[in-house]
């Protein structure tokens, strides 16, 4: 923890103010006691689920910070039993090595909110602040929010609206969306290898696509501006939020003409199946609604490129968006050319969703000593050797040509409004995909 903070004259200790501390390792909750008391807070510790428990029944906290992993009752379990005896008392839960599914199961036990060990010192106190916020700056009386209106996992955010602040180059006008009702997908991160999730969220119009961790306050844009890296996935970053991976979850919502969105994850979108397949199913389930605001085409006025030679991308004025895409490989996959025009979400659905993330076994080695494709499984990827597939059989004939395809919808993806134009390229990746869009950002910035 970074003991580190700015200098705070705390109002005076108030038994209505009072914090529980539940957590079986002593360094922490000496810690996280010594500094909520330096806040002015009085504080109660317990080391196991009965004795928060018991503290809970007796002593009647104003908040609960809760560990997960104890021995005994877990932090699950004494969750639970705490809500049985005080349903009003919020809960927020403490973990070191959670998972999404974990978070969402505190969540739906009660939990308005979830913290990540190793606590970063403003982090915590800022939470603390919104549960307990002072009634006013001239007060030392602090309040308890009503759990049921800090709702599931939800903070106050502040959105940079990028998206819709200067919309120039009108296409045709669209509708906003957003999805009809939150939902979750659980996975892995394909180059972390680390166990993922994502929870979405509804977001009002004129709000854009949005990326924050599970205990994160700070939101990232889905936006080339804050496109931090775009070596073998394309990730975004803003201050310590970052979300890698996103290019096929971003090619879904793209295709599904998806505006507004709040995405929670922990630092990389899981891969799923390496396709876009089963982002399609959840929005296909969930449904989406449709939302007021202007929301328009980016319309091409003259041609583009980036690239030259073997390697290059192209884009020029048409009345749809289109991507004419030409992949050159060794045998077996060779040379390889699909056109696509993003006409409707049942056309995308059908041709370009199912096609999966593919490496060369000669590779595979190559990317884990970078520490790269270590979440790489059988079921998440098309694995290519010298006969073919190995690991597989393929989707389509040419599906390494359409996987490229999808990369490039979820890419160009990334000034929050769909592109209306004719994409040429030929042997581009990541890099010359974000390179193209910084370009057709200049000349919207014109």
């Amino acid at each position: 923890m970074n003991m580190a903070a700015a200098s705070y004259n705390p109002p005076a200790p108030s038994q209505a103010h009072t914090v529980l501390i539940v957590d079986d390792e002593e360094s922490i909750r000496r810690s996280l006691s010594g500094i909520l008391k330096d806040e002015g807070l009085a504080v109660i510790e317990a080391a196991d689920g009965e004795s928060a428990i018991n503290a809970v029944r007796e002593q009647h906290p104003a908040l609960v910070l809760l560990d997960i992993w104890m021995p005994g009752l877990d932090g699950l379990e004494t969750l639970k039993k705490i809500k049985e005896i005080s349903p009003s008392t919020p809960v927020v839960m403490i973990s070191g090595h959670a998972t999404i599914s974990t978070a969402v199961a505190a969540t739906r036990l009660g939990a308005i909110d979830f913290l990540e060990k190793p606590l970063e010192l403003t982090t915590t106190l800022q939470l603390v602040r919104r549960v307990l916020s002072p009634a006013d700056s001239h007060s030392a009386v602090w309040e308890a929010v009503d759990p049921t209106e800090a709702g599931s996992l939800r903070r106050s955010l502040s959105l940079n609206q990028v998206v819709f602040a200067h919309q120039a180059l009108r296409g045709a006008a669209r509708p906003q969306k957003t999805i009809a009702h939150a939902a979750i997908l659980y996975g892995q991160g394909l180059h972390s290898g680390r166990k993922s999730g994502l929870i979405l969220e509804p977001l009002p119009p004129n709000s854009g696509i949005h990326f924050v961790g599970v205990s994160e306050t700070t939101a990232v844009p889905a936006h080339v501006d804050f496109v931090e890296s775009t070596g073998f996935a394309t990730t975004v970053r803003l201050g310590q939020t970052q979300a890698g991976t996103i290019e096929h979850l971003m090619s879904a919502l793209c295709a599904y003409g998806i505006s507004n969105l709040l995405i929670k994850c922990n630092s990389e979108v899981p891969v799923m199946d390496g396709s876009a397949r089963e982002f399609c199913r959840l929005f296909d389930d969930v449904g989406l609604t449709e939302q007021d605001g202007e929301w328009y085409d980016i319309k091409i006025p003259e041609p583009i490129q980036v690239g030259n030679g073997k390697e290059w991308i192209r884009i020029e004025p048409a009345d749809t968006f289109s991507i004419d895409y030409t992949l050159r490989y060794p045998e077996p996959v060779g040379e390889q050319q699909f056109t696509f025009e993003l006409k409707d979400p049942e056309a995308y659905r059908s041709q370009i969703a199912p096609s999966r993330t593919f490496s060369f076994v000669k590779d595979v080695g190559h990317l884990q000593k970078q520490g790269l494709a270590l979440g790489g499984r059988f079921d998440n990827f098309l694995l290519i050797g010298t006969e073919g597939a190995i690991n597989d059989a393929w989707r389509f004939p040419n599906e390494p040509v359409r996987h490229k395809i999808l990369d490039a919808i979820g890419d160009l993806y990334l000034l929050g409004r769909p592109l209306c134009g004719k994409v040429t390229a030929c042997m581009t990746g990541h890099s010359d995909n974000i390179a193209l869009l910084k370009a057709v950002r200049e000349m919207l910035q014109r």
